[in-house]
């Protein structure tokens, strides 16, 4: 490709770069068509609105990522199969929360009219008639995008909050989406999250105390920005961190999260830092499935001991375990693959200590700086047993040098030294 190929081609990207991710962005193709289908009725139903709005819908399909080839059959859709494909567009704004994304979608389309006005307001009124809108949820959206359009954050906060009061909620995501420049935090003591219940922390938030998940509750981290002084204990609940960046001012537990008899617990995409304080994670049941996703700096104890069924551990990263980063015991079965180790210390098994019975497999991961007292500076094994590999792994200033892997079964082990 030569100079003027690459210009082109990164001029051709650079709306990809500018764009905002629509909060459905990540839904299946069909769900995206249909979905954009239904906002087009507005963006493209009338000559009027197609000369106002057209370019702000093509930047929708854009931040929606439609692929082109889906995008050239909306508007002889809209032409030749309306009632069938509108059919199968309500299908898929059946939930509360589709729904209030699909609203927003609406107004801000909406914004942009001027000859069409009259057609887009009857549009808008026609769905809200179709979702069964409360009154309250009719004036959160037209007052909501009043305060965004004059970018009076003071007011859309109180619109907010008055939205909260009156036992309804929308996602922190799709109000920085409606309002690009929108803000709000929440602050919590301590909490119980009782049978049946559910809370979502997804905006920044502080909480200064320790939050107990009772068996049938639910903690859901959401691209949430969370500092927190205290300790989360799940006793038969379920707890997902999903995008979530968690900072662990103070902790007087030895582990930030002790999970008791939990089905499965999920950490993706998401930076945990427990500041020195504690170790991140026990958990003594179910499954563990981690991704794309950083722990940094404990102590006291490992970053993580697990004695479930099985973990799951990709394309994560570990820094800073003054106390090592993993434990396995018990008959816990562990995959894992490229994954980073940086700096760490503990008697055996500087990075990873493995008493488990059953299948380890560690491959292509990247031990550095990672210290031993006696042996395993890396990985240890405490049961010489076949079913444990590591694989491809990679191992820099690892001391002691002769002992990176220790487990006798050594034909299991094919192993990079750099």
């Amino acid at each position: 490709m030569d100079d003027m190929d690459v210009l082109g081609y990164l001029k051709s990207r650079q709306n990809e770069l500018e764009r905002v991710d629509h909060p459905l962005s990540g839904r299946s193709v069909a769900f995206r068509y249909l979905y954009s289908f239904g906002v087009g009725i507005l963006a493209l139903g009338s000559m009027k609105s197609i000369t106002d709005l057209q370019e702000q819908y093509e930047y929708f399909l854009e931040c929606i990522a439609l692929p082109r080839d889906q995008r050239e059959r909306i508007l002889p859709d809209l032409n030749n199969r309306f009632e069938f494909r509108l059919t199968e567009c309500m299908k898929i704004l059946r939930t509360k929360e589709v729904q209030y994304c699909f609203m927003t979608d609406l107004y801000k389309l909406y914004n942009m009219a001027m000859w069409s006005l009259e057609y887009c307001t009857q549009v808008i009124e026609n769905f809200v008639q179709i979702f069964h809108m409360s009154e309250n949820e009719i004036d959160f959206f037209q007052s909501f995008n009043r305060a965004a359009t004059q970018r009076n954050l003071e007011e859309a906060q109180k619109i907010y909050r008055k939205f909260q009061q009156e036992g309804l909620d929308v996602s922190y995501e799709m109000l920085q989406y409606f309002y690009p420049g929108f803000e709000e935090s929440d602050s919590y003591g301590d909490m119980v999250v009782e049978l049946g219940k559910t809370l979502i922390i997804d905006k920044p938030t502080v909480i200064q105390g320790n939050i107990r998940v009772e068996r049938g509750g639910s903690l859901l981290f959401r691209r949430a920005d969370v500092r927190m002084s205290g300790s989360i204990f799940v006793d038969g609940g379920r707890i997902q961190m999903q995008n979530t960046k968690m900072l662990i001012e103070e902790c007087d537990a030895p582990v930030f999260l002790s999970i008791k008899d939990a089905a499965v617990v999920r950490v993706e995409n998401s930076a945990i830092d427990c500041n020195f304080c504690c170790g991140f994670l026990r958990q003594n049941s179910g499954r563990l499935f981690i991704e794309e996703s950083e722990f940094s700096h404990s102590d006291g104890k490992r970053m993580i001991s697990f004695s479930g069924i099985d973990a799951r551990i990709i394309h994560s990263s570990f820094i800073q375990g003054r106390k090592g980063f993993l434990k396995l015991s018990g008959s816990a079965q562990l995959e894992m693959m490229q994954c980073d180790f940086l700096d760490c210390y503990e008697e055996y098994g500087g990075s990873i200590f493995s008493d488990s019975v059953d299948h380890v497999v560690i491959q292509e991961c990247s031990f550095r700086n990672c210290r031993a007292k006696y042996l395993g500076a890396a990985i240890y094994f405490k049961y010489q047993k076949l079913g444990q590999v590591v694989k491809d792994c990679v191992y820099r200033m690892c001391v002691p040098e002769e002992s990176q892997v220790f487990n006798s079964y050594s034909d299991d082990f094919l192993r990079k030294v750099r």
